[in-house]
């Protein structure tokens, strides 16, 4: 063979080998978006899993999302042995994806697309449809939960943990052998005439029935009607087989979807998900968790769940979110006062 003709196809071997590796080294990057490896533990007897619904603007919300994640990293004992699943819609971009496994890089995060179907748009819209999704989506339209976790644990976005908790909290669930935990119990009267006529049409068969979560109680369909009592819900843990082992919560939840509930009227998640809590008929162990927790600048004390909002640091919260990659590898913490940067 000619000496330049040999040369001349050594060069296209390496240009085509070169090429290749290129594509097979993008190709491995893509695909491991969503697969971390992490170190085996020792099987537990449950699966805990964290869920959030996330947004998908790069600035504000990324940075309180990576507050959030930074927090359970550095306070959320055994966090290494839970999966967080992030939902998403389409719009979450790659890149905004490779800066969360980045920022957040000790967490065994897993992102999930969804889609919103919004039925009447409107300025809520968004809201409609994230109420609708921790209401019922997330339950009975996405079943990636089902296969993955016995216990499911929410977590919003623009919460966070401020401070170590004195357990991990999957563990004393799990150890209290608890249907449902929650911070937080107060009164939503969002969308309360449409609930309670509703339920009085839902519950029609059925004689006026009460339901109790701890020591309050409340009517469903009384002579007053559901009153709003309500579980705050921007945490909450629940055994997730506890709402598929009653069917009356999926027909309570299929005739709100049929009737465009969460788009036309200003009905809450949290009112939602209590009723369904009330709904059962046998007994649910249900129970209150303390621990340090905080959303935005609503903070509640490490022994108690009572918020307040700081006011003071609030302006403060608002420019340091819109600073880029603040909080990248940082957890920032609003007190009554001031605003903590702890590094992670």
């Amino acid at each position: 063979m000619h000496p330049n003709l040999f040369r001349q196809k050594c060069l296209l071997t390496t240009i085509s080998l070169a090429i290749s590796y290129s594509i097979l080294y993008y190709l491995i990057l893509y695909s491991n978006i969503n697969k971390k490896t992490f170190p085996v533990s020792k099987p537990l007897p449950y699966r805990g899993c964290i869920v959030s619904l996330i947004r998908s603007d790069k600035l504000v919300s990324l940075n309180r999302l990576l507050n959030m994640l930074n927090s359970l990293t550095l306070y959320f004992r055994n966090i290494h042995q839970y999966p967080i699943f992030l939902f998403h819609e389409p719009t979450l971009e790659n890149d905004t994806k490779r800066q969360i496994l980045y920022c957040a890089s000790k967490l065994n995060i897993r992102f999930y697309e969804i889609h919103f179907n919004v039925t009447i748009p409107s300025n809520r819209s968004g809201y409609a449809s994230m109420c609708q999704f921790w209401s019922y989506d997330i339950w009975f339209k996405y079943n990636i939960l089902q296969s993955q976790c016995d216990y499911v644990m929410r977590f919003d976005d623009d919460s966070y943990l401020s401070n170590l908790t004195a357990n991990d909290l999957f563990e004393e669930f799990h150890r209290n052998q608890l249907d449902y935990a929650y911070r937080v119990i107060y009164r939503d009267t969002n969308g309360i005439e449409f609930i309670r006529d509703n339920l009085r049409s839902f519950l029609a068969t059925n004689k006026t029935r009460s339901g109790c979560i701890e020591l309050m109680c409340s009517f469903l369909n009384g002579p007053y009607g559901y009153d709003g009592l309500a579980v705050y819900n921007n945490f909450f843990v629940i055994r997730l087989d506890l709402m598929y082992e009653h069917k009356v919560i999926e027909r309570y939840l299929k005739q709100l979807i049929a009737l465009d509930a969460f788009y036309r009227y200003r009905v809450g998640d949290a009112n939602i998900q209590t009723i369904c809590l009330l709904l059962i008929d046998k007994p649910v162990k249900i129970s209150s968790m303390n621990f340090p927790y905080a959303h935005n600048v609503h903070g509640a004390s490490d022994i108690g769940p009572t918020f307040g909002y700081f006011d003071t640091v609030a302006l403060m919260w608002y420019f340091t979110m819109k600073t880029p990659n603040v909080t990248c590898k940082s957890v920032f913490i609003a007190s009554r006062y001031t605003l903590t940067r702890r590094n992670v």
